[in-house]
């Protein structure tokens, strides 16, 4: 086994140049720990945040990101057992941050044995964008059969699980995205129809998709004039599920707005469940392991980069220039 260990750092917040390739000394697994060769990194829009320093929690100088790696186990620490053998294959959760490297140690609490059938890259997409997805229909959406239901961003990583999601629960499911291509995804997934959300005035394409009626049920997560449009495009009594602000930009609504069309807002944090509600993530979690398992949701893997390329990555992310899940690869 090799002694380096090259990983990505930044030592400085700003834009995806201070992400910086570099070597250093193989991780040792401590007590109730592993030692992994990682083999698929999941970026996550979180770890744009983190790059920015805007994340909800400050973040410590200097910083290695990504919160979820898949890789394979090369070594233990004291007080490991079975099923966390040597040359087991595990989706590790790393709270902290550390993905971006080739080994990690990771603690066997936040490791999950992979069955064959999910490979590496879609393994990514079952922590961070899996369980979200998963616990807003869940916890949040209620019964969504026969409702109409608009997914922003539905070509991405979270957008597009939830598009298949809405469709296995019965919902009658509006993809809004920027751009023929991102559409095409979405329909591909099994949206019923599409809106361009870069048109002006979009919430009517939404309406006229749906015999002049607004959407039940909206999932968002774009921010700005996006938002504005969203909460147009809902139907009195309608809900708003938002769950972060990828433009940057705030949305500005009128509070009377919510009173006058009888409307509601809920707001879904990730962490706050895994700190708050951690059986109900497990469980999340486990049902979406099993229907990537049982082929019933697929994972559509946008683009994949060697690890050192880590800034390209970001660079794309950020310009919404992906669909699907954005997956690093180790040179190792």
């Amino acid at each position: 086994m090799t002694t380096t260990n090259h990983q990505i750092t930044f030592e400085r917040y700003g834009d995806p140049s201070v992400l910086q390739f570099r070597s250093g000394d193989l991780p040792t697994p401590g007590p109730g720990e592993v030692l992994l060769r990682v083999s698929a990194i999941g970026v996550n829009y979180s770890d744009v945040l983190r790059r920015r320093n805007t994340y909800f929690m400050p973040t410590p100088l200097p910083y290695v990101p990504g919160t979820e790696v898949v890789g394979t186990i090369e070594g233990t620490g004291p007080g490991i057992d079975a099923p966390f053998a040597h040359g087991t294959r595990v989706l590790a959760i790393l709270p902290r941050g550390g993905g971006y490297a080739e080994y990690v140690t990771a603690s066997v609490q936040y490791c999950i044995p992979l069955p064959p059938q999910i490979d590496d890259a879609t393994a990514t997409a079952i922590f961070v964008q899996g369980s979200t997805a998963q616990l807003m229909v869940t916890q949040l959406a209620g019964d969504v059969s026969g409702k109409t239901v608009v997914i922003n961003a539905a070509a991405g990583g979270v957008g597009s699980l939830l598009v298949q999601l809405c469709k296995l629960r019965g919902g009658r499911v509006i993809a809004a995205a920027g751009g023929p291509e991102k559409l095409r995804v979405a329909s591909a997934l099994g949206a019923d129809a599409t809106v361009d959300y870069r048109s002006p005035d979009w919430s009517q394409q939404v309406r006229a998709a749906n015999r002049g009626r607004g959407a039940d049920l909206i999932f968002e997560m774009v921010g700005g004039e996006v938002y504005n449009e969203s909460l147009r495009a809902l139907a009195p009594g309608g809900h708003l599920i938002v769950y972060g602000c990828a433009s940057g930009e705030q949305g500005r609504v009128d509070p009377e707005h919510f009173v006058d069309e009888n409307i509601r807002q809920s707001g879904f944090n990730l962490a706050h469940y895994l700190q708050h509600y951690n059986p109900l993530w497990q469980q999340a979690l486990g049902e979406v392991i099993g229907l990537l398992a049982g082929g019933q949701l697929r994972v559509r893997t946008a683009m994949t980069f060697p690890l050192a390329e880590a800034a390209e990555a970001h660079r794309r992310l950020e310009a919404r220039a992906t669909t699907g899940k954005v997956v690093l690869i180790p040179q190792s």
